[in-house]
């Protein structure tokens, strides 16, 4: 500790919101007491008061004091004064002009208070880079969409960049690909307000950078800089709009390429006067080398796993931050150590393609099934019980953190949960209907009358020989038949010599299966049960789900299942789902006179949920009542997921009757495997 700095002395943060809220635990490691105070920004924007009400009261009892809803700056530096703090830091992007005002007023350590606008400008920040002689973006602030055009055509390059000058988390950034692009952006943004309610008054068009952008996280005291932290960020772009970011990986190696684009940073930072604590800075590594994005003088945001990092890196930037205020020694301790990370880690932030409310978030029980998955945040999805649509960093619904010693297991599990956003946005955030006429019951199997779930008897040896070749069976395996119905193809397969057990939830049902089995004086173990709670553990050689008899339930209900399947397999064992071809279906959905009950129903398809609803009319002992049903239908790539993360892997797809499969295929058979090892 330096010398000057009593115990228990106090450490200011401002604004400690995002990264920011690790900052109490690091000052108490040192031996001080936190003490919070707001900048009143939130002030100017009633969404971010609104944040901060909440964040202030979540963090109460993290801090020995908090100074918030001042009305007057000098009343409030007299009371700060009174408790002798010894330094003041910024926590996030919103704190860093407020934290440089304070240090001057307090005489406190900090960067200049003179030159905090560059820290915070992003036009500002690249005119001082180019006045210093350091590789910059070409940049214009402007209200006229005239100049902005003339501008971009003068870069004689597209895409160019339209984003606002102070802004964080890709708020308002367009990338426009044309005049036209750049028109709309440009008109769109001209005049809103950020979140932290600053007017975009003028507008920034910018060069475009290309290349692969680093974020690299700083310490640094009297104007010595030293590497915390480097991530990688790979986003997706947007036709005309922001870049989504997908992946933000640590970096663990550093080759020449990074340490030129390091030795950059520090450049950056001296450029735009960061003597002291963090800085953030966002750097694309192009073909002529590193130049600058942005830079923020606080630490990286994002609120990611401090437990992690520290395991990691073997420090946070937060923890080196504090030392860089408070204790001289410590700091020069840390610039001598090596930058070694000992394991991969991957924050996967997850895209919405969709927006609306959601019944249930299976994403959550999904990736925990993913061998490096340690973290995920779903509060503010399962909260609102509403996701957005995904348009920038801020309307990203939820994150997984991805955590293990070998980079390969993090690449196959970020490989997965990107395969779930392209092809299964609804095994993330399952969708309520998009109105009360697609709505279905949860329990509408419990009501459909016996005759509706089988197929005719005389199709019962076809199918049971499709089966048998289908899954190779041999006389003598186990032979699991959930749900079974009355057992008219599980007798078959038994004939042909399978050991057969038969589950299925209705008592009628296994009561038939019994006389039928009894009948034919062969053996046959039938239970009444639900197939979400199977109990058996490495039994089976074979299960069969004939007759679209799986996507009755929710999401992760019907994940349940398969977990259930799988623990049921014995190892190499085989599983065989047979279901309707989506694709092929579709196209005839009509409304329709059931033929064998005479009873109208209502078939129609909810594209949100994925789901195929029956509005069936039906007698029961109450006289005639609507069952509204509702089969969820999934794709092939969907199954795919499931099945794999349930610890199956999907080895063959057939059409009907073990034909080749083809998109107009009505049925689809398909075949997986439970590994080996």
């Amino acid at each position: 500790m330096d010398q000057n700095i009593a115990p228990f002395s106090v450490a200011l943060v401002v604004d400690g919101y995002s990264t920011g809220q690790f900052y109490p635990k690091a000052i108490r490691e040192k031996g001080l007491r936190p003490v919070h105070v707001s900048s009143g920004l939130e002030k100017n924007s009633p969404g971010l008061e609104v944040y901060v009400t909440g964040a202030l009261d979540q963090m109460r009892h993290d801090y020995d004091a908090m100074f918030q809803g001042w009305n007057d700056i000098d009343e409030l530096i007299a009371s700060l004064a009174a408790i002798a703090p010894c330094c003041v830091m910024p926590g996030c992007e919103m704190g860093v002009e407020m934290a440089d005002l304070l240090a001057l007023r307090l005489g406190l350590p900090g960067n200049d208070s003179d030159t905090s606008h560059i820290r915070r400008d992003k036009l500002a920040m690249h005119d001082t880079l180019a006045k210093a002689g350091l590789p910059f973006l070409a940049s214009l602030a402007t209200a006229s969409i005239d100049e902005a055009l003339a501008f971009a055509a003068g870069l004689d390059s597209w895409p160019v960049v339209v984003k606002p000058l102070r802004s964080a988390a890709t708020e308002g950034v367009r990338f426009c690909r044309s005049a036209f692009e750049l028109r709309e952006a440009f008109t769109a943004l001209l005049g809103t307000f950020t979140q932290f309610g600053d007017q975009n008054a003028l507008v920034l068009v910018q060069q475009c950078a290309k290349g692969r952008e680093f974020a690299v996280n700083t310490v640094s005291r009297d104007g010595r800089h030293i590497l915390s932290d480097l991530w990688a960020y790979e986003k997706i772009p947007t036709p005309g709009g922001a870049p989504l970011y997908d992946r933000t990986q640590l970096v663990r190696t550093l080759d020449q390429k990074s340490r030129a684009m390091i030795g950059y940073a520090f450049q950056v930072v001296d450029a735009l006067g960061i003597r002291i604590g963090p800085a953030h800075t966002e750097i694309m590594l192009t073909d002529q080398g590193p130049v600058l994005i942005e830079s923020g003088a606080r630490p990286m945001g994002g609120a990611f796993p401090q437990d992690l990092i520290r395991e990691s890196v073997g420090h946070t930037q937060v923890q080196w931050a504090v030392d860089s205020y408070v204790d001289v020694e410590a700091f020069a301790v840390n610039a001598g150590k090596e930058y070694r990370p000992t394991h991969a880690m991957c924050m996967k932030t997850l895209i919405s393609t969709q927006e609306g409310a959601i019944q249930a978030i299976p994403a959550i029980a999904l990736a925990a099934r993913l061998p490096s998955a340690r973290y995920g945040n779903f509060i503010g999805a399962f909260s609102k019980g509403h996701v957005p649509r995904t348009v920038d960093l801020l309307t990203s619904p939820a994150y997984v953190c991805l955590y293990h010693q070998e980079q390969a297991v993090v690449d196959a599990d970020w490989a997965i949960l990107r395969e779930l956003e392209i092809e299964a946005q609804n095994e993330l955030f399952e969708m309520s209907p998009g109105d009360a006429s697609l709505e279905s019951q949860d329990d509408w199997f419990a009501h459909v009358p016996d005759e509706c779930w089988l197929k005719p008897e005389a199709e019962s040896q076809r199918d049971a020989d499709v089966i048998w070749r289908a899954l190779g069976l041999s006389a003598g395996e186990r032979v699991l038949d959930c749900p079974c119905g009355d057992s008219r193809i599980g007798l078959h397969l038994a004939r042909q010599g399978a050991i057969v057990t038969g589950v299925d939830l209705n008592p009628r049902f296994i009561a038939r299966a019994g006389e039928r089995f009894a009948e034919a004086k062969i053996s046959a173990e039938l239970r009444i049960g639900d197939m979400r709670c199977l109990s058996d553990k490495n039994t089976f050689d074979a299960i069969v789900s004939w007759f679209n008899s799986f996507g009755y339930f929710g999401i992760e209900d019907d994940f349940q299942v398969l977990l259930h399947f799988a623990d049921a397999l014995r190892p190499g064992g085989r599983l065989l789902i047979e279901a309707p071809n989506r694709k092929g279906i579709l196209g005839n959905l009509v409304r329709r006179q059931e033929a064998e009950t005479g009873k109208q129903s209502s078939v129609l398809w909810d594209e949100v949920t994925e789901r195929l609803i029956t509005h069936l009319t039906v007698t029961g002992p109450d006289g005639e009542c609507e069952v509204k049903s509702g089969v969820r239908m999934y794709s092939i790539a969907q199954y795919r997921l499931l099945m794999q993360l349930a610890g199956l892997r999907l080895e063959q797809v057939y059409g009907e009757e073990l034909t080749p499969f083809e998109e107009t295929s009505r049925r689809m058979i398909m075949i997986a495997v439970k590994p080996k090892s």
